[in-house]
């Protein structure tokens, strides 16, 4: 089995674990059944498009922030132009907790970056990526407040 395909089957196993905690917020969910689909977020419902990232070794902090695939954030900008109250959010599973970002359109709030990854097919590759800065990430139970 390669890197790539263990990853895509980790992914997968991480999203089945935590669908029922995002339930509990974001109310009944339907998951992406496109196999690694980059351009497609992982749930979503009539009012929200969320896309999980598994971090299992990372504590938040560790770096100065976290990050996804650009494609996440070229779906969001479509999505809501066709409808502006969608309202879409990543979610990061770390060592430590969970932890949430809001989509926004709002260029402070994070910066695009080229990172290099082996992704298992044979050599690095190089990915457009979103960073968003750990001060505008919040705490998965924060967002229970709202």
């Amino acid at each position: 089995m390669t890197r790539l395909q263990q990853d895509l089957i980790n992914g997968k196993k991480a999203e089945h674990k935590v669908k029922p905690i995002l339930q509990e917020l974001f109310g009944k969910l339907k998951s992406t059944d496109t196999y690694n689909d980059k351009e497609r977020f992982d749930f979503y419902n009539k009012s929200y498009f969320i896309e999980h990232k598994d971090r299992p070794t990372t504590k938040f902090g560790r770096y100065d922030s976290l990050f996804f695939d650009k494609v996440k954030y070229n779906r969001y900008l479509s999505l809501v132009k066709d409808n502006p109250k969608l309202r879409c959010f990543i979610v990061w599973s770390c060592k430590d907790d969970r932890y949430m970002w809001e989509f926004t359109q709002d260029t402070e709030e994070f910066y695009e970056q080229v990172n290099c990854f082996d992704r298992g097919r044979g050599g690095v590759e190089a990915t457009k990526m979103i960073h968003v800065p750990n001060k505008y990430i919040s705490p998965f139970s924060d967002f229970y407040a709202e």
